[in-house]
Formats: C-alpha cells, structure tokens, sequence
C-alpha cells in the first residue's frame, strides 16, 4: 500500500546560507585533515621501510625531481595549515554553540559573519603564517 506522506525538500530547494556554507566547509576541511592524516601515516612507513629495503630508498629518496617536487609538497603543507587553522578557527565556534552561547538566530548570523571575517580568514592566514615563520 502506499501512503502518501510529504517529502523533505532537496538541497537543490534550499538557497545557500552563510552558516551552511561554513558548517558544509568546517566538515571539508575536517575530512580533509583526516585523509592527510592517513597520508602522513602511509609516507612516514615508506620512509621507514626505505631504511631498509635499497630499491624502495633509491626510488623516494634519489629518484625524485628536486625543484617541482619542493614546491608541490610545500603547497600541499600550506594547503593542510590552512585547512588545520581554519577547522580549530571554526570549531571555536561551535564549541560557543555547545555551550549555549551565542544560539540565537541573530547571533549566530554574527558569529557565522564573525567566523568568515575574523575566525576563519583572518586567523587561518594569520596561524598559518606564524606557524610557517617559528617552524
């Protein structure tokens, strides 16, 4: 039999909003971190097995191009502190949120605003330079 019950309206029915987009995002950059978590993992065992086996040694080690190669695993680091300072920026907010504060619908298009302006650009760049500069 069947029953004839509403359905719930698509992401496509939904406009963008300013606290949508930084929740969507702040679960980006949190998927993100955890798969360059595991890609962090993978290349330290390759290092470690590379002390040990030559061919695996001559291959990371010697056989990579020195300039592009620099340059690409110095963006990817800029990219993960990024990611990192913008996902703790944000985070700060709905921590805020768990505790209560801030739960209103205007206060929570502040903070989301707060969050773009302050927390999340100004303090992601602002962390990732200092933590590139005292590295």
């Amino acid at each position: 039999m069947k029953i004839n019950r509403p359905l719930s309206p698509h992401l496509t029915i939904y406009k963008p909003q300013l606290t949508s987009s930084l929740s969507i995002f702040h679960r980006i950059t949190g998927a993100f971190l955890a798969s360059m978590f595991l890609f962090t993992i993978f290349i330290i065992k390759v290092c470690d097995l590379s002390l040990s086996i030559y061919p695996i040694y001559w291959f990371v080690f010697e056989l990579q191009p020195t300039n592009q190669f620099n340059w690409i695993l110095f963006g990817l680091m800029l990219l993960v502190l990024l990611a990192f300072s913008y996902h703790m920026s944000n985070g700060i907010r709905h921590l805020t949120w768990d505790i209560g504060f801030g739960l209103d619908l205007s206060k929570v298009y502040l903070s989301g605003a707060l969050a773009i302006c302050s927390a999340a650009l100004v303090a992601s760049v602002t962390i990732t330079c200092l933590i590139w500069f005292f590295r």
